[in-house]
């Protein structure tokens, strides 16, 4: 094997260096690192000479012509594939890309935007889709056959009846742990009897729906996306549309109207559990009787509160299902896209859920109900 080796000379205004040997892989680092140095610190004409029996491959040609940028240079060689890679190379940059450091707060105000834009395109979305649920939900009633029975009910049992036990089971521990609190504090200040009133109101007004409607938003809202969601993923979406049949119709429309129906009759249920596990925690904790928590309930918690918590339980119902099965309707592409739908579709019940919430507490507090 040939040892790479190359010489210098001087014209009248060029640097001549030629080349003798096999430049290839083998080639060691010092004396390409040493041809580097002598080509970047010239600044007149450089002449490639490549002797006869100088064997030169692609990768050697190309770290030349890469320090060879920005120079005058000419090239010697009676090989016909060395002129060729170099005419080749010609046509093609040699410009490596550089990194570089991304800027923190360029960054930050990007994925701000971004989220943002994110944001406002996914609430339009949803408004457009409430609107559209609202206009074949009113094309119903032109056309009860749109109506499907079999599946509202089904929806019902799987929504309302399945979700009884964890419903009941939740309702019972939280008020529970919130009434002991409360009767501990109540106890200290000498009015432990105040705690009923307090536990009952609290009950009826918040603790049944709100905690009803985080564990059905939880539950329901999740299972409606992922369901959608494997229907758009099996296509079996796209049969319904090309059937002439409306997914609004078929997939959205029977799972509000069966939370609509489940949600008050839940929230009656879980108002009786909540009252029952604040009788309990007060007759363990301060020792009331059961006779005197409902003397005192019957006269200081007025009806009004169990019908605001009633009243709640309808518009829970509809925020629940309309974010599950919107979100279901985006999942595309794969399985990633499905699973992101759904904890989206949890997260954003959730929030229209204190929203509902929170609007339902401003407005009765102004109207002083």
């Amino acid at each position: 094997m040939n040892t790479p080796r190359f010489s210098l000379g001087r014209t009248n205004l060029a640097l001549k260096i030629t080349f003798s040997g096999e430049w290839n892989y083998t080639t060691p680092k010092q004396t390409l690192k040493n041809l580097r140095n002598i080509i970047r610190s010239t600044n007149t004409i450089i002449e490639l000479e490549f002797l006869e029996d100088c064997k030169v491959d692609f990768a050697i040609c190309s770290l030349l012509k890469y320090h060879l940028q920005g120079k005058r240079f000419l090239l010697h060689t009676q090989d016909s594939n060395i002129s060729k890679i170099f005419a080749l190379l010609e046509d093609f940059p040699q410009d490596t890309p550089t990194y570089k450091q991304p800027n923190i707060f360029l960054s930050f105000y990007k994925d701000l935007n971004l989220s943002t834009q994110n944001f406002f395109t996914s609430m339009i979305d949803f408004m457009n889709f409430f609107g559209m649920w609202i206009y074949y939900f009113c094309l119903s009633f032109r056309h009860p056959s749109r109506f499907k029975i079999a599946s509202i009910f089904y929806h019902i049992s799987e929504s309302g009846i399945r979700a009884l036990p964890i419903v009941l089971i939740t309702s019972f521990i939280v008020s529970y742990a919130i009434a002991m609190q409360g009767v501990i504090q109540l106890d200290k200040m000498g009015a432990p009897l105040m705690s009923v009133e307090i536990i009952g109101k609290l009950s009826l007004r918040e603790l049944g729906p709100f905690i009803l409607a985080l564990v059905v938003a939880g539950r329901s809202a999740s299972s409606f996306s992922a369901q959608i969601g494997v229907m758009n993923l099996t296509e079996e979406n796209d049969a319904l549309k090309t059937m002439g049949f409306s997914v609004i119709d078929f997939l959205v429309t029977p799972r509000i109207i069966a939370l609509v129906i489940t949600m008050p009759l839940l929230v009656f249920l879980a108002d009786l559990v909540s009252l029952i596990s604040g009788m309990l925690a007060l007759n363990v904790q301060a020792g009331i009787s059961f006779t005197q928590y409902w003397e005192r309930f019957y006269e200081y918690v007025s009806i009004t509160n169990f019908f605001i918590g009633i009243a709640k339980a309808p518009f829970f119902g509809v925020a629940i299902a309309l974010v599950g099965c919107f979100r279901g309707l985006k999942v595309h592409g794969d399985t990633e896209s499905l699973g992101k739908q759904t904890t989206l579709s949890v997260v954003n019940a959730i929030f229209w859920v204190i929203v509902i919430n929170a609007i339902f507490s401003f407005f009765t507090t102004s109207l002083g109900i």
